[in-house]
């Protein structure tokens, strides 16, 4: 996969365009399948599979570098929510998809060298050094002292172990960055040897232990500080559909979340938070 579209993820494998499920109510999906074979059960279930794979793997690359005029162009070819196959009534998605289809719009036609010079220097921002104190890393949110590199990371490690991959240039990205483990979760649900329901358990229990403990607070950090409103808008929709396809599988493959627990180690000391930043939801505050 090249820069033009994305940058190398290093982790996992890259697949193709996908079909798409829509998300409904289990009643509406029962009386839609109730008179399909077998077979066509089994497709219905291998085209959920592709289209979590290639959206994740399309949420990595939106997160994983700066966008390039011509990746730019592409996305603003389509409507946001039209870039993903699982389609999602959340809130927070249908919020950061107008946010985004708002931000590539009001670009100019073609893009403007001052345009990817400003989203650069965000991307760098939020990605590479940190400025909004929100590391896209799992370490510093879960760790007791909030530090790099730390039990989290090596749990990480010890799941890509166990399905054959492991993490390319570790001096680069450590384990436990969110680019590394959307294209893993992608790598759950395109693996050949897992069927459909032990890709969702698998899937969700990663999920449960690790990226949804602390993406949404990286999120709402994020959103309301970042300078462009193209990446408020890749953040927010990040956060809201990891949280959409959580309860998805939920909902079809009877996995549900797990209780919420009081956290021993939490993840940012309340001193560290502007008091004057409040809970954020994209297309409501602040405006560009």
């Amino acid at each position: 996969m090249s820069k033009e579209t994305c940058c190398s993820m290093a982790l996992g494998e890259a697949k193709g365009a996908s079909p798409r499920p829509h998300h409904s109510r289990s009643d509406g999906r029962q009386q839609a399948y109730a008179g399909l074979s077998v077979a066509q059960l089994e497709d219905v279930e291998a085209l959920i599979r592709e289209a979590f794979a290639n959206d994740l793997q399309l949420l990595a690359a939106l997160n994983d570098c700066e966008p390039t005029a011509r990746l730019l162009e592409s996305l603003r070819s389509a409507n946001a929510q039209d870039w993903f196959a699982f389609k999602t009534t959340s809130e927070m998605v249908t919020a950061a998809c107008t946010l985004l289809d708002t931000a590539l719009d009001a670009m100019a036609h073609p893009i403007s060298a001052a345009a990817l010079d400003e989203l650069a220097v965000d991307y760098a921002a939020i990605y590479l050094m940190h400025s909004y104190r929100a590391p896209p890393t799992e370490s510093p949110w879960l760790d007791k002292d909030r530090l790099e590199r730390q039990a989290p990371m090596f749990e990480i490690a010890a799941w890509y172990r166990r399905f054959g991959l492991a993490a390319q240039d570790r001096q680069r990205r450590s384990d436990a960055h969110m680019v590394l483990q959307l294209p893993f979760l992608s790598h759950l649900f395109s693996m050949p040897g897992l069927d459909t329901a032990r890709s969702a358990a698998e899937a969700t229990r990663f999920l449960d232990q690790h990226l949804l403990l602390w993406i949404s607070d990286f999120a709402e950090r994020v959103a309301p500080r970042c300078e462009t409103p193209y990446y408020c808008g890749i953040v927010a929709l990040t956060d809201g559909y990891l949280h959409a396809m959580r309860d998805y599988l939920a909902e079809r493959y009877n996995l549900p979340r797990p209780l919420p627990k009081v956290a021993e180690n939490i993840q940012i000391d309340i001193d560290d938070v502007d008091e004057d930043v409040a809970r954020y939801v994209p297309g409501v505050e602040p405006s560009w």
